[in-house]
């Protein structure tokens, strides 16, 4: 039954979300958290924002996507007064919806803390969820701090604050995820069509998510002709006045360190000097061959979320799939639906 209700329910949600973006209907309370998203995140535009529920209601809120999801955990899909609590990233709009979404079908309630620069979307789409069903407003609680003993933990974070919610939950069983990035392995012959979905992979969110293509490998003689005349089609899309003061800082450095670089008029191109490279450089790391591209994959694997290529025997997420994950497309490669299933 709780499985049956926890379907009917967020697929009508993902209607109701498809119909307000889309225009078809208003609703005052998703229009008003755009407004503060932006005012508190001036990165997080309105058209980011839409994108992001967008890709929400295609991949994880569909009635059939839902149903085949949760085929092999049926049998353990009943309410539970088990306590996941749950710290969220928020890098992006709507990061940590996935870790609401898995907390939510387990049948387990949620305590959430979000982040600051993140929270007004979620309690939107929790708050319509609710008028769908009244049920929900007992099962999650938005919390400033999270208890000190949550029975499960899904934590998000960087490098550091990993490290924090390491030590501070240490007898908690859990799944902490901290910095990762995402790179594309190009092989030279990329035609117009793969370059527009790559530039999309590299963009849309301003490059600031975990699965946000941030460095390209490429061979020694590659020509970036093609490439930058395909991305200077993405310079409509770029809305942030933050953004672009990060893209002219980034470009007055390189131009004082009398360094290599390619000004593609919103982002440098720029050799590999960190991973991930700062915001408005796309970092270049260039190959011998294809065992040397490999290598650093290998080398670097605990950094990386997603590995975009074709025709490549090491890459696993196709061109332009980067910010659509699926339902089961756990962050990191762990199946969090799982791991709480299996601890509670």
């Amino acid at each position: 039954m709780y499985k049956e209700v926890f379907i009917r329910d967020f697929s009508l949600l993902g209607k109701l979300l498809d119909a307000t973006v889309n225009g078809c209907k208003d609703n005052h309370l998703l229009d008003r958290a755009f407004e503060d998203s932006l005012q508190s995140s001036p990165l997080f535009s309105t058209g980011m924002q839409k994108e992001a529920i967008r890709a929400v209601i295609a991949k994880f809120l569909q009635e059939n996507v839902l149903t085949d999801w949760l085929i092999p955990y049926e049998n353990k899909l009943i309410e539970k007064k088990c306590i996941v609590g749950i710290i969220m990233a928020g890098n992006l709009p709507l990061v940590g919806f996935h870790d609401f979404l898995v907390t939510m079908a387990s049948g387990c309630m949620a305590r959430i803390k979000l982040s600051g620069k993140d929270r007004f979307l979620l309690p939107a789409l929790y708050n319509m969820l609710c008028e769908i069903n009244p049920y929900w407003k007992e099962r999650v609680e938005f919390t400033e701090s999270l208890p000190d003993n949550p029975d499960l933990l899904l934590a998000t974070g960087g490098d550091e604050s990993a490290k924090i919610f390491e030590n501070k939950y240490k007898n908690t069983p859990k799944i902490v995820r901290s910095s990762r990035s995402s790179i594309a392995i190009l092989l030279g012959d990329e035609n117009e069509e793969e370059l527009q979905k790559l530039s999309k992979d590299i963009f849309l969110y301003y490059g600031m998510g975990c699965r946000s293509v941030s460095t390209l490998l490429v061979p020694e003689d590659y020509s970036f002709g093609l490439l930058t005349e395909v991305f200077a089609r993405s310079r409509t899309s770029i809305e942030s006045d933050d953004y672009l003061s990060a893209y002219k800082y980034q470009k007055a450095i390189a131009t004082m360190q009398n360094s290599w670089y390619l000004d593609g008029g919103f982002y440098i191109l720029r050799e590999f000097m960190s991973f991930p490279p700062p915001m408005g450089i796309i970092g270049i790391l260039k190959y011998k061959d294809i065992n040397e591209a490999e290598k650093f994959v290998n080398s670097n694997k605990l950094h990386l979320q997603c590995l975009v290529g074709k025709k490549c025997r090491f890459a696993d997420t196709e061109v332009g799939e980067t910010q659509y994950p699926s339902i089961s497309d756990y962050a990191d490669g762990l199946n969090s639906l799982e791991f709480i299933l299996n601890n509670v």
